[in-house]
């Protein structure tokens, strides 16, 4: 029993990954390129060996030394942790530092320097900071700029304190901890740090100055800082990449810049151009047919915009209603509404129908009520025609017989009700007027007692 479930999940597990490899693929690297090394996706334009990258500025190296392996940008020791599509380079660089004992300066990282060439540090993803009780940092930089060779700039941050308890946590502004933003088109600085005292007086809490460039949605400042990252090498950053010198407008006048399915957009951060898959498709627009379609429908990392029904269709989708709805079927939209016409429709048609039903059986009824009271007189006619002449006439002449002692069927109960009916009055009362009046088949018979009654008299 245990072998034929082990062979039944062996037999599932068997079914997932074929599932996952039927899954359709969105290449990254060129064809025969490595598209990894170590925990780091390598996409084209990069790459990791000859042929596979394009140009020498996106060269990766892949050191096989570490494990796992680690990419460094070019020839250089800045390591790369991701790469994006979006013109976007995650990289870690060293910091300055600057440090102290009781006998003087110990440990210095100062100047610390960053030459990228032809990429550009980030304005938008990073900040420049410094940290300690007794710091002094600046950072000097070079602008590339369009049509010229580049200005010089320089930014200062300054932070100090006297005592630990006097240091926020969370919070960097002076106290222990300064940070600026960073200007756009930096794509080489140094960074220097020093102090004023030493250290003096504060050795026992912070004994470092600090000056680095951060990814700032990583950074958070602790007071622990000021002795903890006096054992930290490296700190992340973000770098911002593009292709050539030349904007969109320029590299399209003549031949296409972005591969199939894919179009152009210019940095917001530098020169040169991007290009992203069309909405719809996903994949690498650098490379021939490397955007291809997003099945919206089913794919499991795009969260469709439907209320019920998708169609998947080229590069797009559509959203659809069942049967007995209305609307544009979109969660932003209209969504899918019941149709109010066809709830109306049927509510009518129950009515009539029902309303038909109970006029039928009206009908039915009085008609059944019409023609008993017919066969009621018939019945009545038909048996004692001569009933109320031998009453008239007892009436006339004395005491006669009684009709119930005639007919005792008057006196039967279950009659009562519809003779009353037929008669409107006790069989025993009736008079010569209610007689007079009827004329259902029996002319002789009222003629005949016209006759008596007058002769009579």
């Amino acid at each position: 029993m245990r072998v034929r479930g082990m062979a039944l999940q062996l037999a599932i597990i068997g079914m997932l990954v074929a599932a996952v490899t039927a899954a359709p693929e969105f290449p990254i690297a060129k064809p025969g390129c490595s598209d990894r090394c170590g925990n780091v996706s390598i996409p084209y334009p990069f790459g990791t060996g000859p042929g596979c990258y394009r140009g020498s500025r996106f060269l990766i190296t892949c050191n096989d030394s570490f494990n796992p392996p680690k990419a460094f940008l070019t020839t250089s020791t800045i390591t790369v942790t991701e790469i994006t599509l979006g013109g976007k380079l995650h990289v870690e660089k060293y910091i300055a530092k600057d440090c102290y004992n009781a006998s003087g300066r110990t440990r210095s990282f100062n100047p610390t320097t960053l030459q990228l060439a032809k990429f550009i540090v980030s304005d938008a993803d990073n900040i420049f900071v410094s940290i300690g009780c007794d710091t002094v940092a600046s950072l000097s930089g070079n602008l590339k700029e369009a049509g010229s060779t580049g200005n010089e700039y320089e930014v200062g941050c300054t932070s100090s304190c006297n005592s630990l308890k006097y240091v926020p946590n969370d919070t960097c502004s002076g106290i222990g901890c300064c940070r600026t933003s960073l200007a756009k088109g930096v794509n080489r600085f140094a960074l220097s740090v020093t102090s004023q005292k030493n250290h003096s007086g504060i050795l026992d809490f912070s004994p470092c100055s600090y000056a680095f460039i951060i990814e700032e949605k990583k950074f958070n400042f602790s007071k622990s800082y000021l002795w903890e990252l006096k054992n930290v090498d490296k700190l992340p950053m973000v770098v911002d990449w593009s292709i050539g010198n030349n904007s969109c407008a320029e590299v399209t006048k003549n031949t296409s810049a972005c591969q199939g399915n894919s179009t152009c957009y210019d940095p917001d951060n530098g020169n040169g151009y991007l290009c992203r898959c069309l909405d719809g498709y996903r994949g690498n627009p650098y490379l021939p047919n490397g955007c291809l379609d997003i099945d919206e429908c089913t794919d499991a990392t795009v969260n469709h915009n439907c209320t019920h029904h998708c169609t998947n269709s080229v590069g797009n989708y559509t959203c659809s209603c069942p049967k007995g709805y209305h609307g544009d079927g979109r969660k932003n939209g209209d969504g899918c509404i019941r149709r109010r016409s066809l709830v109306i429709q049927i509510a009518v048609g129950i009515g009539v129908g029902l309303t038909s039903l109970l006029m039928g059986i009206t009908w039915l009824f009085w008609g059944y009520k019409k023609w008993k009271l017919v066969k009621l007189k018939e019945k009545f006619f038909r048996q004692n025609g001569g009933l109320m002449l031998e009453q008239q006439l007892s009436r006339r002449e004395g005491p006669g017989l009684r009709t119930s002692a005639k007919h005792p069927w008057t006196n039967d109960e279950s009659n009562v009700e519809e003779t009353e009916y037929l008669l409107g009055k006790s069989m025993e009362i009736v008079g010569f007027e209610e007689m007079a009046g009827t004329s259902v088949g029996y002319p002789s018979l009222q003629n005949h007692l016209m006759q008596s009654l007058g002769g009579g008299r």
